[in-house]
């Protein structure tokens, strides 16, 4: 005898439809049951809709969009 441990209509958490307990207890923590589960759900800044510039850019965005001066050999003036 197979005894299911999904709901008989799933339920909504923190905007994540849930089948059972254990989707529930992902939608709390804001992972989203239905993603794989082996699969790491890492975004890059890319994929996003909204891209921050200036201030609100992450660290690596501001150093890839600023180039690095021009290197020029330091002369003296004064010998």
């Amino acid at each position: 005898m197979a005894i299911s441990a999904d709901y008989p209509r799933p339920i909504s958490v923190n905007g994540f439809v849930c089948r059972n307990c254990d989707d529930v207890s992902d939608a709390r923590k804001f992972i989203d049951p239905a993603a794989p589960k082996g699969a790491a759900a890492v975004t890059s800044p890319d994929d996003s809709a909204v891209i921050f510039g200036g201030s609100l850019a992450p660290p690596q965005a501001v150093a890839r969009a600023i180039p690095a001066p021009p290197t020029r050999p330091l002369l003296d003036r004064y010998a």
